[in-house]
């Protein structure tokens, strides 16, 4: 079993990507043997109210059983979230997304504190990426930054409490993020010719590192060869690649 956990539908007014719809990411899944995926709306990144792409993702995935886990993009900088979240857990979302670096914000200010405190008691995972794009293959309007590690190790500190999943997760490696038993690292951006996969498992553990590739953004193929070429125990590759989100998202 696979459950790839940083998936996306919708589209990027960037670039044509290579699958849009729930029809053509359930194509490339099964290509790529993932029988889950952890899906949220790439349209919500943009679009001034962001839960009418949850209500869209809704519509899109409904009709196909157990393939995809909605998680909602919600900015806490927006009036109404609370709604908003109430509403998509009754839909079934598992976890929340955020976008500092698209939706004008930084992780400690206190409308987005408040967000990842009310996301923990409804018992939401919430995960954030690093970054979407490569700033050197970013079209000249997309001018969002890259979330600095310093930013989640201080929203960690605030949130003890939250379950939080970095994605895209790149130079956690002997940083201070890994010592914090409440964070994740999803390893797409990760290196495994260089065992940076391995020292991550080692640091952090093996029960913290989750399976996920930004399709369609990125390749679902790359990243999944990363894993399975980490030098670590058939039973630790179970778990990054879907024992690890299997629990972490209460399945």
């Amino acid at each position: 079993m696979i459950i790839e956990f940083n998936s996306y539908l919708g589209q990027w007014p960037f670039r044509r990507l290579c699958a849009r719809t729930a029809g053509e990411a359930i194509r490339q899944m099964d290509k790529n043997r993932i029988d889950v995926a952890v899906v949220s709306s790439l349209n919500s990144v943009l679009y001034n109210d962001p839960h009418e792409g949850n209500l869209e993702l809704m519509e899109e995935i409904e009709q196909h059983g157990g393939r995809f886990i909605p998680t909602a993009v919600l900015n806490p900088k927006y009036p109404g979230w609370e709604q908003d979240m109430e509403e998509c857990i009754s839909y079934g979302f598992r976890g929340i997304r955020l976008y500092p670096q698209y939706h004008n914000y930084v992780l400690t200010d206190e409308e987005c504190l408040r967000l990842v405190r009310k996301a923990s008691e409804k018992n939401l995972v919430v995960s954030i990426p690093v970054r979407l794009r490569d700033g050197r293959g970013r079209h000249w309007m997309d001018l969002a930054r890259d979330v600095e590690l310093r930013e989640f190790e201080q929203l960690a500190e605030k949130s003890f409490e939250a379950k939080i999943v970095v994605l895209e997760a790149k130079g956690v490696v002997n940083s201070p993020l890994v010592k914090y038993p409440n964070v994740y690292f999803e390893a797409s951006r990760m290196s495994s010719a260089f065992g940076e996969i391995d020292k991550l498992v080692e640091q952090a553990g093996d029960s913290r590192v989750l399976f996920g590739s930004g399709f369609p953004l990125k390749y679902v193929s790359s990243a999944l060869l990363k894993i399975k070429l980490a030098q670590k125990p058939e039973e630790t590759i179970e778990k990054i690649l879907w024992r690890n989100a299997f629990n972490l998202l209460g399945l």
